[in-house]
């Protein structure tokens, strides 16, 4: 495939904010203030009344919560398979054995005539694998601006094959299908297929196949993912694998 960027070190595309600043540390301090005095109160009580009437003070609860998940891999889901992890955006997907996943700061960023599809949790396959392509196969997660998922999915799909494969017709897309993830995630699918020439001879691939997948992390919050897979090459991504990939992922 041949992209419009480059695909080593890049800081750009979608990146989630940051987490809220205010007076959380504040309140805490407040909150710890007032947690110290009622303990010397009820101490003190408990110490002055004595004898029969000596009350009981429970012992205080605590909650623990789950600490953010880091790092850009996770246990996969899919036996033999590796996970890909999105820890800013706590989703996560797996990819085959042969695969790499990017470094949180190496994006898939592609242009085409409809658009950007600007996404994080970045993998791929066969990098630079045949003269005039980038990789034989390359998956990632974006946010969409679509208004519906058909729509994002639809969007996404042809996008990837304008910018990926410089099809200006965007492919042979199909109609969005419902499709539900193995973690209950409902969404739409799509598939895009086309011819496709390298830049530069010396590449036996001709044909590509997009697949695409949006669905809501929240209400309100579209989320695609989009597989890009050289055709007609050996060692390509099968249809029943790219299935898989999307079939694995989860909100976590």
């Amino acid at each position: 495939m041949s992209l419009p960027f480059p695909h080593h070190g890049q800081t750009y595309g979608y990146a989630p904010q940051p987490p809220r600043k205010g007076n959380a540390g504040l309140l805490i301090g407040i909150g710890a203030v007032v947690l110290v005095l009622a303990v010397v109160i009820v101490t003190a009580v408990v110490i002055g009344t004595g004898g029969d009437d000596e009350a009981a003070v429970a012992a205080p609860t605590t909650t623990t919560q789950t600490a953010p998940p880091t790092g850009t891999s996770t246990a996969p889901v899919t036996p033999g398979w590796q996970g890909v992890l999105l820890a800013d955006e706590r989703i996560a997907y797996d990819v085959p054995p042969s695969w790499q996943i990017a470094s949180e700061s190496d994006s898939v960023v592609i242009l085409g005539l409809s658009g950007m599809f600007a996404g994080t949790g970045k993998a791929y396959e066969g990098e630079n694998y045949c003269p005039g392509s980038a990789y034989r196969g390359l998956a990632g997660i974006a946010l969409s601006t679509e208004n519906t998922l058909p729509e994002a999915a639809t969007t996404a799909a042809r996008i990837a094959a304008e910018g990926g494969y410089s099809d200006s017709t965007g492919g042979k897309i199909t109609a969005p299908t419902s499709l539900t993830t193995k973690s209950g995630l409902a969404g739409q699918f799509v598939e895009s297929s086309g011819s496709w020439t390298p830049a530069r001879p010396g590449c036996t691939t001709t044909t590509y196949s997009v697949y695409t997948f949006a669905f809501e992390k929240a209400a309100g919050l579209p989320m695609v993912m989009a597989i890009l897979v050289d055709r007609g090459t050996t060692g390509e991504l099968s249809a029943d694998d790219a299935k898989k990939m999307i079939a694995s992922i989860r909100l976590i």
